[in-house]
């Protein structure tokens, strides 16, 4: 085996230990009512099992239906950690910019699935209608891969590395 491609195998780990991101365009999602909602919209997206969510940053643009204001509106991810995206702003809004990011510490379980579910906190003030609509947008996820996947990476360069005699 020659060192180039050990070489490979050892970047690849690096690379997997330091964090890997995702994408997720959320452009023309409603939020209906309250958390568990069955009308409410969800995003399920396969990251992996075991995978570790360190960051959720957001970059979207948000329209509010008269009653509702922009702070109502959350996106809750695993069912553990939620977001208010216009935090603070407490009045409708048409066409709002919001950015940001926080850290997280979600664990994913054995499907590997990550799940948004977008939904309104403090009121519900359309019973049965969207409350608020994301115009355009994305969410960018931070995660580290489980370290199960980096044993198998690594267990491949051993493998690999193994001189012939």
């Amino acid at each position: 085996m020659n060192k180039i491609a050990l070489a490979t195998v050892a970047a690849l780990a690096g690379s997997a230990m330091a964090g890997n991101t995702l994408n997720i365009d959320v452009s023309g999602v409603n939020s209906w009512g309250f958390q568990g909602d069955a009308q409410n919209e969800f995003i399920n997206v396969f990251v992996g099992a075991g995978a570790t969510i360190t960051s959720i940053a957001w970059d979207v643009n948000l329209t509010t239906i008269v009653p509702s204001w922009a702070d109502e509106n959350t996106m809750t991810f695993n069912g553990s950690q939620s977001i208010n995206v216009a935090a603070g702003d407490a009045f409708t809004v048409s066409n709002a910019n919001y950015a940001g990011s926080t850290g997280s510490s979600i664990v994913l379980d054995g499907s590997g699935m990550l799940s948004i579910e977008f939904h309104e906190v403090g009121f519900d003030d359309i019973a049965g209608g969207v409350d608020s609509f994301y115009n355009q947008g994305s969410l960018t996820i931070g995660y580290v891969p489980t370290p199960g996947s980096l044993a198998v990476l690594g267990l491949g360069g051993l493998v690999a590395g193994r001189r012939r005699r």
